[in-house]
């Protein structure tokens, strides 16, 4: 497990870094390994990463994973399945190649319900790029990934039952690199005037922010009068999918293009993130932006915010919201980050500085425990809902 520091160095090497390549032919295509034994590995299908495969000369197999191109974060995503003729124990050595192992490997016998591997099962060796595993496999196939996937498909069949609701309205907008349209709800009332924008996975492996973000929305859905008041009261637009290419290439971190979509709010270079400014503008244009609120992953669980002096409109709304959100779940430390130099290619810099308004980056951690994000999701949207109610005529 990395420091934080770790992070923050890795998170200003990629904003100071040279624009990256285009992905490479090494991250290629789905592939099926098939082995005289009778085991196969495959990464035949959405979201897979696994880039090679062999049989090693004392038993076993060695896997690969490579990013999609560098520089890139580190976040290696792997996910695949793999099955034998027999029963039996593999001994499988996988190796990262461009980073360094972050991810406890998670199991599933159907792709839907997951499980951390065992430490019994899962040991880091002295590489940090580098684990072995063991993995009880049969004729019916074993899934394997870093994190339990949350795929486009889940995401869009999740925001095909909100817009049943009769308060939600799902429509498409522009397109990715691959000319994927990309999906918006618009919950509440939209010709109140007053708006708040939900954005979700820039970046493909963060699945506890997607995890954190639907729940989030549940709440802002839920049939209870404050939802009611709220949805009365406010708009909310909802993007929750910016980058499905790269959630169903298995990218590390990157669109198509071979960009952080996170590090291009500035120059608005990928055809994602310049149709994402094009729906805030024009939203903006129709009433009043409060709060821009953005969902992603990292190690803990943290809020990235303003500094205390920044000026925002609604004021001082951000540290009310987590000064409420602390009290809420006390046992639970709400910690909140405001670098006085922040990253000016960020979604959260740039709806700052465009309209000033609140501006979050909600990041759940890795291993936060699952019952307990979705608590503090629902708390967060709860209060958030409460304290925007009361500021709904603020200057």
């Amino acid at each position: 497990m990395f420091h934080r520091l770790c992070l923050l160095s890795v998170v200003l090497l990629a904003a100071c870094a040279p624009e990256p390549a285009p992905p490479s032919a090494a991250a290629g295509p789905p592939r099926r390994w098939a082995f005289a034994d009778g085991v196969v590995f495959e990464a035949d299908f959405p979201g897979a990463r696994l880039s090679a495969c062999e049989a090693l000369p004392n038993g076993g197999y060695g896997l690969v994973i490579r990013p999609e191109n560098l520089p890139v974060n580190n976040s290696p995503w792997f996910f695949f399945r793999v099955s034998a003729g027999t029963s039996q124990t593999l001994q499988v050595r996988l190796r990262c190649q461009g980073g360094s192992l972050r991810y406890v490997p998670k199991i599933s016998t159907d792709g839907v319900h997951w499980v951390t591997l065992p430490a019994e099962a899962h040991e880091r060796t002295a590489d940090a790029g580098e684990a072995l595993l063991q993995l009880e496999v049969g004729a019916e196939p074993l899934w394997v990934a870093a994190q339990e996937p949350v795929s486009t498909a889940e995401l869009l069949a999740w925001a095909r039952t909100l817009e049943r609701l009769p308060f939600v309205e799902r429509t498409e907008f522009g397109a990715s690199v691959r000319g994927t349209p990309l999906c918006r709800l618009d919950l509440g009332n939209p010709a109140c005037g007053r708006h708040v924008v939900i954005l979700g996975r820039q970046h493909p492996p963060e699945t506890t922010g997607s995890l954190a973000l639907m729940r989030f929305v549940e709440e802002l859905a839920g049939d209870t009068p404050l939802a009611r008041d709220f949805r009365a009261a406010f708009h909310v637009m909802i993007l929750p999918l910016l980058n499905p290419d790269g959630v169903d290439a298995g990218h590390w971190r990157h669109n198509l293009g071979g960009v952080d979509l996170n590090r291009d709010w500035r120059d608005f270079a990928q055809p994602e993130t310049r149709a994402v400014r094009d729906e805030i503008l024009a939203l903006r244009e129709r009433g009043r932006l409060f709060l821009h609120l953005d969902f992603h992953s990292t190690f803990k669980d943290v809020f990235y915010v303003q500094p205390a002096e920044a000026v925002t409109s609604p004021p001082g709304f951000t540290h009310r919201w987590l000064d409420a959100l602390q009290a809420r779940v006390p046992d639970y430390e709400v910690r909140r980050s405001a670098s006085p130099v922040p990253t000016p290619t960020t979604s959260m810099f740039w709806a700052h500085a465009q309209s000033g308004i609140p501006s979050v980056t909600y990041e759940l951690g890795d291993h936060t425990e699952r019952s307990r994000l979705r608590q503090v999701a629902a708390a967060a949207a709860q209060e958030m809902m409460m304290l925007l109610l009361e500021l709904q005529d603020a200057p």
